[in-house]
């Protein structure tokens, strides 16, 4: 019986210490992507000073897509948009810290953007950063870039 006892015990312990496991602290690691629709996107060129009749006229020609890809301490933030045909790319790599939660550019230089993961869902915040740089992100503002799988 005392043997019994013992390897009941050590069956818990076993399972307790897988559970630790499994619950423990997740990375951020993974792809986030923001594509906002017609009407987020037009909200948000309205937000940037274009006219009622502008965004009339070019509003439903515009696709945009943000998407951050974080692994562990490096990561990749990707810009892709297509107004009335014409493509543009661009990608950045950039410094993460996973334990303050923030992206900063790879040389050092320039400001940190704080990000906050909740669930499946990436938001920055950009209420530190200076007027000129919010102005540059400012598609980021409001949005919830999703965890892709």
């Amino acid at each position: 019986m005392k043997h019994v006892k013992r390897l009941i015990l050590g069956l818990v312990g076993i399972f307790a210490l897988g559970l630790l496991v499994a619950c423990g602290a997740k990375s951020d690691n993974g792809t986030y992507v923001y594509k906002p629709s017609k009407t987020e996107l037009k909200k948000i060129l309205e937000e940037q000073g274009l006219s009622g009749s502008q965004l009339e006229s070019i509003g439903d020609l515009i696709n945009f897509e943000v998407s951050i890809k974080i692994k562990d301490s490096k990561g990749t933030l990707n810009i892709a948009g297509e107004v009335a045909g014409q493509k543009i790319e661009r990608s950045y790599v950039v410094k993460i810290n996973q334990k303050e939660k923030t992206i900063t550019s790879t040389d050092g230089r320039g400001e940190k953007i704080t990000y906050k993961i909740d669930g499946d869902y990436l938001t920055v915040d950009l209420s530190k950063l200076s007027s000129s740089n919010q102005g540059d992100l400012i598609i980021l503002k409001n949005a919830k870039l999703k965890r892709t799988k």
